[in-house]
């Protein structure tokens, strides 16, 4: 079997990138796949909510592409868990990759030698112009875009399904979206309601079943938790729980 990567992207920061990643990456752990989590975002929060050491593995991933990709993967203490954690220093890497002129497919090229060896590679990444999260998005098979229930949220959206495009039509990326995953929703709102119908207006069923705000899910992050372990019977796990279904199925 060869691995599906999927990155969880978005051209606007504050969406819940971070907490989709990890909580989708043990929730596929939890059904027995092997997933390996590659952390794109310079502020290496994967690490810290797996309760993890930051450190610069993917940096070093990047900007020595020719070295063996194993010694950068970390355990997490989880069964089918594996991190290549992040730090401040990929902000530098994508620098790096920048000056060298390195192709799209850079982040493509790296991971292809660990294909038979997980189930699911995720990639969290953050917002970049002309840098990583393209190219990770390149390499993807799926990708999800997570995006908040509120009107600012709409633009970062309208970007990033103009960068999909713009891969698709002049890089010949050969991925497809998973889906828009609206995140912090709540239905006493009526911003957060009409955002929702707007995105289901605009993308029929490529809007996947919302995420509803819970600070539970900033809680479980600070202790280093999942939610699946700080909050198994919570509603926020159960959204997650049917994310991962909704994974499975589609890839």
């Amino acid at each position: 079997m060869t691995a599906k990567i999927i990155a969880i992207a978005n051209q606007k920061g504050g969406v819940g990138k971070t907490t989709t990643a990890v909580t989708v990456a043990h929730a596929l752990a939890l059904r027995e796949r092997r997933v390996l989590l590659a952390d794109f975002d310079p502020q290496g929060q994967c690490a810290t909510s797996l309760a993890v050491n930051p450190e610069g593995g993917v940096f070093n991933v990047l900007v020595n592409p020719v070295s063996d990709i194993h010694q950068w993967i970390r355990e997490t203490g989880r069964t089918g868990l594996d991190l290549i954690p992040g730090d401040r220093s990929t902000a530098t890497a994508q620098i790096v990759i920048n000056a060298e002129n390195r192709s799209i497919g850079t982040i493509r090229q790296i991971f292809r030698m660990l294909s038979k060896e997980y189930d699911y590679i995720i990639f969290d990444t953050a917002p970049s112009v002309g840098g990583i999260q393209e190219r990770a998005i390149y390499a993807s098979d799926l990708t999800l875009v997570p995006t908040a229930t509120e009107f600012l949220s709409m633009d970062g959206l309208a970007q990033m399904m103009e960068l999909l495009s713009t891969l698709r039509k002049e890089a010949g990326w050969s991925g497809e979206l998973l889906g828009i995953l609206p995140t912090f929703y709540d239905e006493q709102t009526s911003e957060s309601k009409k955002s929702l119908e707007d995105l289901r207006t605009g993308f029929g069923e490529g809007v996947l079943p919302p995420i509803h705000r819970a600070t539970v899910l900033r809680e479980c992050a600070a202790e280093g938790k999942t939610i699946f372990e700080f909050a198994p019977a919570s509603r926020a796990s159960n959204e997650y729980d049917e994310l991962a279904r909704i994974v499975v199925k589609r890839s």
